[in-house]
C-alpha cells in the first residue's frame, strides 16, 4: 500500500493506534557473536542507516582499556522525514559478576573523544548499563534530548573488566511529524473526543 500524503498517513496511523511499532517486530542490523566485532576505530565507525520501525545492535566487549582489548565504535544514520524517539537498553549481560558496561554517545560521524584520555563533557551524553536498567529508554541520557531528528549519531561501548559483556540497543524511528499529519492525528483525536 502505498500513501502519497502526509494528511492520508495520519488517517491510517489514527486506525493502526496512532503509528505504534511494538506489534511490528525488531530488526536485528548487527550481533557482534554473529557478524563479527562491531569497528574498533572510534574515527571510523561501523555506520547503520535506521528505517521505519524498531531496529537492533548488539555490541560485546571486554577489557576495553588493556591493550588488545575491545571498543566498539558505531554510528547510526536518521533520515529526511524520520524521527529517532528511543534507544531502549533491550539486554545487559555479562558472562561474568561485572555486568556494569559504557555507552556514549557523540553528534556527528565520528567519536572524537580520545578513550585513553577521556573527557566526558565532550559526549553528549553517557550511561553506565546494567540489567537493572533493561527495558529502559536511555535516549535522553546519551543526547541531553527526548527525541532526535535527522542527522548521525556516533556512539562508543565499552567493558573495562574481564569479563565478556553484551549490550543490545533498540531504536525505534517513526515519520517526523508535518503539518498535513499533524492535521490528519488531529482530525483522528477531535474525531475520537466526539465520540
Amino acid at each position: 500500500m502505498r500513501i502519497r500524503d502526509a494528511a492520508a498517513l495520519g488517517a491510517v496511523l489514527c486506525v493502526l493506534g496512532a503509528g505504534s511499532t511494538a506489534g511490528a517486530g525488531v530488526a536485528l542490523l548487527w550481533d557482534d557473536a554473529v557478524d563479527g566485532d562491531l569497528s574498533n576505530d572510534r574515527l571510523n565507525p561501523t555506520a547503520f542507516v535506521l528505517g521505519f520501525g524498531t531496529s537492533a545492535i548488539v555490541s560485546e566487549t571486554m577489557l576495553s582499556a588493556t591493550a588488545g582489548g575491545d571498543r566498539d565504535y558505531f554510528s547510526v544514520t536518521v533520515g529526511a522525514g524520520q524521527v529517532l524517539t528511543s534507544i531502549v537498553l533491550a539486554e545487559s549481560s555479562s558472562d561474568g559478576f561485572d555486568t556494569a558496561g559504557f555507552v556514549g554517545m557523540q553528534f556527528g560521524p565520528q567519536v572524537t573523544v580520545d578513550p585513553d584520555m577521556p573527557d566526558a563533557s565532550l559526549l553528549s551524553g553517557f550511561a553506565i548499563t546494567s540489567p537493572d536498567l533493561v527495558g529502559t529508554d536511555i535516549l535522553n541520557m546519551l543526547s541531553g534530548q527526548t527525541s532526535l531528528g535527522e542527522g548521525t549519531y556516533s556512539f562508543w561501548v565499552q567493558q573495562t573488566g574481564e569479563f565478556l559483556t553484551r549490550i543490545r540497543l533498540d531504536f525505534t524511528v517513526v515519520p517526523a511529524p508535518s503539518g498535513a499529519l499533524a492535521l490528519g492525528m488531529g482530525l483522528c483525536l477531535a474525531g475520537r473526543r466526539r465520540r
